[in-house]
């Protein structure tokens, strides 16, 4: 399954609001931990990017210009965080992770609200769009 990094946190943002049973409710929460880990790792690699850009003064410390950091290079600096956030994400489909996903991609696809306005709506279709990738050759649990 793979997705963007952009897409992480509305994807685990949604995942919170599907209704689920005990059951689903655990493999929500372990596959919302999967995100999140890549989430935070995308948070870092961001953070290490505007470190690299940002102006300091001459005691090392980032200049602060109206409550926001200056950079140096802007433009580049927003085209090494474009690549960084359309990197994709990879969930591997292990034997493991089968009931896990299994009951995401039914959760997602049929528990989550059931109406929409604007962007919503475009985000649930991209979402199930993710995990219909999920395939394994019997989708039996």
């Amino acid at each position: 399954m793979k997705l963007y990094k952009f897409e992480l946190e509305n994807f685990i943002a949604y995942l919170d609001k599907l209704k689920t049973d005990r059951t689903d409710t655990r493999h929500r929460v372990k596959f919302k931990g999967l995100l999140a880990d890549h989430y935070t790792e995308l948070l870092n690699d961001a953070n290490d990017i505007n470190l690299d850009y940002v102006i300091k003064d001459k005691d090392g410390n980032p200049i602060v210009e109206n409550g926001k950091y200056t950079f140096k290079n802007d433009n580049e600096r927003l085209s090494e965080l474009n690549k960084l956030y359309n990197e994709e994400v990879v969930i591997d489909e292990t034997e493991e992770r089968k009931a896990m996903l299994l009951s995401v991609k039914e959760s997602v696809i049929n528990r989550g609200p059931t109406e929409f306005t604007g962007i919503e709506g475009d985000w649930y279709d991209r979402f199930c769009e993710i995990v219909e990738q999920i395939e394994y050759k019997d989708e039996q649990q």
